[in-house]
Order: C-alpha cells, then sequence, then structure tokens
C-alpha cells in the first residue's frame, strides 16, 4: 500500500496530504482524537491505551497539513457479522444483548471495513477533509465499511447522510455504507 495517498489543495494554499499512519504520527493523532473526544474517555493516555492497535495497521490514515496531524481516521478489517454474533453472544459492552435492536435487513460479507474513530480538528472542518478521509475507504478493495456513532456526540444525523443504521442500543448506534 502506499504511505502517500493523495494531495489535495484547499482555498488557503496550504497543502494537505492524506498519508497511511506512520510511527513518527502517533502523537499527532492521539492529540486529534482527543481534542474531539475528551468527553467520552478519562484521560489522553486512556484513549491511547484503547486506540493503539488501530493506529499502526497499515488501514488508518492521517490527514496532515504542511506535517501537521490535523485529521484521523482509524480503521480496521472486521465485519458486521462478527460484530452481531459478539453482540449476540454478549461480548459487547456497548451493546447489551437485551437492550440492543438489530435492524440490519440485508445479508452481507464478512469482506468488511470498521471505522473506528473519525476525527479533524476543528478550525479544518467544513472544508470537507472528514468527507475526503471517507471517500478514501471507497476504494480498498471492502463490500462495506461499518462503525459505532456514540450518542453522547450528537451526531447521528450527519452518519446518517451516507450510512443506515443497522443496530441501536441505549448508548450508541452502528451504522454502514455499502461500496
Amino acid at each position: 500500500m502506499r504511505e502517500y495517498i493523495n494531495t489535495f489543495e484547499n482555498f488557503n494554499n496550504n497543502r494537505i496530504v492524506i498519508e497511511v499512519i506512520k510511527q513518527d504520527d502517533n502523537d499527532g493523532c492521539i492529540d486529534v482524537l482527543y481534542s474531539n473526544f475528551k468527553d467520552l474517555v478519562s484521560s489522553k493516555e486512556e484513549l491511547h491505551n484503547k486506540i493503539k492497535p488501530r493506529l499502526n495497521n497499515g488501514l488508518s490514515i492521517c490527514l496532515k497539513n504542511e506535517g501537521q496531524v490535523v485529521g484521523v481516521y482509524l480503521l480496521n478489517q472486521n465485519s458486521i457479522n462478527n460484530f452481531i454474533e459478539s453482540v449476540k453472544r454478549n461480548e459487547v459492552y456497548d451493546f447489551p444483548y437485551n437492550e440492543t435492536i438489530i435492524t440490519l435487513d440485508e445479508d452481507l460479507s464478512d469482506n468488511g471495513l470498521q471505522g473506528i474513530a473519525l476525527s479533524v480538528l476543528p478550525e479544518y472542518r467544513g472544508a470537507g477533509y472528514g468527507n475526503m478521509l471517507k471517500n478514501y475507504t471507497y476504494n480498498l478493495g471492502y463490500d462495506y465499511i461499518w462503525g459505532v456513532q456514540d450518542k453522547k456526540l450528537e451526531n447521528i444525523e450527519q452518519w446518517k447522510r451516507t450510512r443506515k443504521i443497522f443496530a441501536e442500543s441505549p448508548t450508541r448506534y452502528a451504522t454502514y455504507l455499502k461500496f
């Protein structure tokens, strides 16, 4: 896989680059994720421990402006089928089986990509960079992408523009998009 994915020019003539996350990007990625998800974790260290396996897996990407990480999309090869089976075995903490509604109305393959966390610094929002990170996933050879959205973030309407909800628990939604 190429480490240098694409270059975009924004209206301020800043050079924006999307790259596969490298070891040197880890601290910047943690900072970007923490800036947006700090209300969901107790500390930056807790966030780092939760996402560490996803940082340098060859799939996750970052958005850089002049070498500084300004956006992140953590990705993982995983299927909705695995997730649903784990929910049925009551193995998913935020989706307790007896409190989760699963509404998936179609059969999906095991060739799925899980979007774990998407984050863009506030000063870069509104310029389409989050969509650039999402669009990157369309041509990776997976049949669909799916992810979990925390209700505290109050951003499900944004996700519903391109995805369908297939599961809901008291605290989270799970959504997917077929390619």
